[in-house]
């Protein structure tokens, strides 16, 4: 039981003190990462964990999946004696570094195996004119590691999930050198097809009161008026099935042996609020490319929106809403998952997206990913197939030290703080599953929420609460029944009485389920606020109740004393004391919390223009300390008020306010003095990379990309060069401080003023502060810059399409094509525009 002890004493570590030992490592950003073949070994671990480690990482995620062609002679097959030796060397190797390990419970995903029977294996319902029957959907698991290859799992059975547990339980706890990971991992539900058990005519009687047999002809008969209410109940049946017989089951085993759960719920034909409640990490997923504002940023043209479509935090709130909630202190997320095509994802793609997990009330990110790859496997060497590579072949590996720095700066501060939302969202998946005309399964996916929830009432009221500055989560019937009622009619889970809610709102919903109905009108009759936007719902869901009664007694089903219908929603919110943030009017998204000394909040600027308004916040407070977790600057403002703070598109600030006078100096404020653009001629050369690099030295007084001086050697280099020029500073000490900034930076840049290094610009804006100390009347600067490996590829694909020798899927590009780079159009590399130099003075 030493994991859960160890989880019990960060709960109240970080509750009394905002730190821990644990709390540093979960505030690190963690990796997949993937066991291609399992062929794996001591030293090679040891290795790549030291890398990991020495890089920031807190911690792995290992994922056995198929192998590399010509390593066979080393695989491990799953569950075996040196598999399992591997992992428990792993698990030891990691402790001793300061690293966490985490565990899928299976191989590649859904779970499943050769240990899984017909009986067990997934099934599908086959409807004829002659009856209906169960069979084998027959899906194998996808992208299996060696030894885990079989069929997947029925999940609706509790029989076969306890079969398949049993197994685990047989090799990973009952043996003398047991495993013994942080957490299990469950991946998004991608079990296709699966709508049927075995037992499920004798369940849906027995949950719904009539004969499956007699009503089954209204799956085929689309104009039978009670089809709606049968698709709901059998949906609503699976949902229970999937809640009862898998996740819980799973969960409450996990726990049994001292282990974490993560979760991905998404994806499920489940309630995945209620699945993503039963973990203790409930994590979402950030797959492809948010179209963001910000200048000089842009998704790869490949990427396909129509196939893929686009990273939402409205959709990501579903993992966060149950941790606020219930309490849970981390909410995980697979993180830049073909956030571009390969080789072409730069650290300025990736920073405003862990951005819009962060609003999101993501505070434990988890990239996707690296690869285990044996040193003798060389460049690119062993690569998955669907991620951006954060590991040591990556062209950005020398800097990522500083994001994983950022990132641990802002996981810090989010972990040690309590969820501060006002307003519960009700999540109305009877509706959904009552309208939705078909399949059977209705599948909650986290790549087009648009077309289950985005365009529905529901969709269209978060994104109303979200775009008018409320800060508010979801909630689900079952989590409505452990809700409380303050004396001050606040609103709190039975399980978390520190996290309280304003009022509820119902969006414009049709069906409800009874026991929903009964529970808003005992939150009403005990004082809460609740809001109905519209109209009323109109009938119970399902097969068992119709019309909701019109009595007098009974016209609201949240009461008569604190429920009404409202037609202005923001206005009605406000009204009941939920706090509107001025935040978004200024084009700011933000995350508030709350801890003793008052609100934290973290605001981040994903537009194409910064702010123009002064800020003002929706908090009680006499003092605001604002700090850039990117630099590290920090300083306070005394108001209660409004103050003045320009956010820049890819900014993002943590605001603490405070009655309390805070510790440290007030906020020094910039005003620009003077700009001044570098004219010299600037000096580039390069150095030897993997890609070779031209012995020449080029010289250009405008800055274009290297791709197109003319030079062979330039259009395929990948690596590192270094530009010089100088400058003449006729009184240094004139100013207070100085700043360079650059037109465009391709991808990376560290700035070396007088042989001192001033910093790494790796995310947007692109601007940094030079020490002022270190100017002189005349000026050496150099600036190196790091470029992504698109261009290298191209060359390198064409001369070496060996290295592509994965089984199963091998190798695809972005739209899921073999992938060819060889045809690319050049990417864009090195320093590009002018170059500036920014006087500032302090007020």
């Amino acid at each position: 039981m030493k994991v859960c002890t160890v989880f019990l004493l960060f709960l109240l570590s970080a509750a009394l003190t905002g730190q821990s030992i644990v709390n540093e490592r979960t505030a690190r950003p963690w990796t997949y990462w993937w066991w291609m073949g399992s062929a794996v070994e001591e030293a090679e671990i040891s290795r790549q964990l030291r890398q990991y480690a020495d890089s920031g990482l807190g911690g792995v995620h290992i994922i056995p999946i198929y192998g590399a062609k010509g390593y066979e002679d080393k695989f491990l097959p799953f569950l075996s004696e040196e598999w399992m030796a591997a992992v428990r060397y792993t698990i030891a190797e990691a402790e001793s570094l300061g690293l966490g390990v985490d565990l899928t419970m299976g191989t590649g995903w859904p779970f499943g195996g050769p240990w899984v029977g017909e009986g067990e294996a997934a099934k599908k319902l086959v409807v004829t004119d002659k009856g209906f029957h169960g069979e084998p959907t027959g899906q194998q698991v996808k992208r299996a590691a060696p030894g885990g290859e079989g069929p997947v799992m029925d999940y609706f059975s509790g029989a076969a999930v306890d079969h398949y547990l049993a197994h685990f339980d047989s090799v990973f706890t009952h043996t003398a050198h047991p495993v013994e990971p942080r957490a299990y991992y469950h991946d998004s539900y991608e079990t296709y097809g699966a709508d049927w058990t075995t037992d499920f005519p004798r369940i849906i009687a027995e949950q719904r009161g009539y004969s499956f047999a007699d009503r089954v002809h209204l799956l085929r008969d689309t104009l039978h008026p009670e089809r709606p209410a049968f698709l709901h109940d059998v949906r609503a049946t699976l949902s229970d099935l999937l809640y009862a017989e898998f996740a819980t089951r799973w969960t409450e085993f996990s726990k049994a042996r001292g282990f974490l759960t993560r979760l991905q719920a998404h994806g499920s034909p489940g309630n995945i609020l209620d699945l993503y409640g039963l973990a203790d990490i409930p994590e979402t997923e950030s797959f492809g490319c948010s179209t963001f504002g910000i200048p000089g940023l842009a998704c790869d043209p490949d990427y396909s929106e129509e196939q893929f479509g686009r990273p939402s935090t409205l959709m990501m709130k579903f993992a966060s809403s149950p941790a606020h909630l219930m309490g849970k202190p981390l909410v995980s997320s697979e993180t830049a998952t073909w956030l571009g095509n390969h080789f072409k994802v730069s650290l300025r793609q990736v920073k405003p997206h862990l951005d819009q997990l962060f609003v999101s009330g993501i505070n434990h990110v988890f990239y996707h990913g690296t690869t285990y790859s044996p040193e003798e496997a060389g460049y690119p060497g062993w690569r998955f197939y669907a991620s951006t590579n954060f590991g040591p072949t990556s062209h950005f590996y020398d800097e990522l030290p500083l994001m994983n720095r950022y990132v641990t700066e802002v996981q810090s501060r989010l972990q040690a703080a309590e969820s501060d939302n006002d307003v519960l969202l009700y999540f109305p998946i009877s509706d959904l599953w009552t309208k939705a005309p078909s399949p059977v399964t209705v599948f909650l996916n986290v790549h087009h929420y648009d077309t289950w929830f985005g365009a529905t009432p529901f969709g269209r009221t978060a994104a109303q609460l979200e775009k008018e500055g409320f800060a508010f989560d979801y909630i689900s019937d079952q989590q409505l029944q452990k809700l409380e009622v303050s004396a001050r009619g606040e609103v709190f889970h039975a399980d978390n009485p520190q996290v309280r809610y304003r009022t509820i709102v119902v969006p414009p919903v049709d069906y409800l389920p009874a026991a929903t109905v009964e529970a808003l009108r005992r939150l009403a009759s005990a004082g809460a606020t609740i809001l109905y936007e519209e109209h009323l719902p109109r009938a119970y869901a399902g097969l068992g109740h119709q019309q909701l009664s019109e009595g007098p007694a009974d016209r609201l089903p949240g009461g008569t004393g604190s429920a009404r219908v409202v037609e202005r929603l923001p206005e009605a919110l406000v009204a009941a004391g939920a706090r509107r943030e001025e935040l978004k009017k200024s084009g700011l998204d933000f995350l508030r919390k709350k801890n003793a000394s008052g609100q934290l909040y973290f605001i981040t600027n994903l537009g194409e223009r910064a702010n123009a308004r002064p800020l003002q916040l929706a908090a009680d407070y006499a003092y605001v300390t604002i700090t850039d977790p990117l630099t590290g600057r920090s300083g306070y403002v005394a108001t209660r008020d409004s103050f003045t703070l320009e956010v820049a598109p890819g900014t993002s600030y943590f605001l603490q306010t405070s009655r309390e006078r805070p510790n440290g100096e007030p906020w020094q404020y910039r005003r620009t003095r003077d700009t001044m653009a570098l004219r010299n001629s600037w000096e580039v050369s390069f150095s030897p990379g993997r890609s070779g690099a031209p012995r020449q030295v080029f010289h250009h007084d405008t800055l274009t990309s290297w791709t197109g001086w003319g030079n062979d050697t330039l259009e395929y280099f990948t690596g590192k060069a270094t530009y010089r020029t100088t400058f003449h500073l006729a009184e240094p000490a004139a100013a207070d401080g100085y700043r360079l900034h650059f037109d465009e930076i391709r991808e990376s840049a560290e700035v070396i003023l007088n042989g001192v290094s001033q910093g790494t610009i790796w995310a947007f804006p692109n601007t940094l502060d030079l020490r002022a100390a270190d100017l002189h009347e005349e000026n050496e600067l150099e600036v190196v810059i790091q470029n992504v490996s698109a261009n290298y590829l191209r060359k390198y694909d064409r001369e070496h399409p060996e290295w592509k020798r994965f089984y199963d899927i091998n190798f695809v590009d972005i739209t899921y094509r073999p992938f060819v780079a060889a045809e690319w159009p050049l990417h864009p590399a090195g320093l590009i525009g002018t170059v500036r130099l920014i006087k500032w003075s302090g007020r």
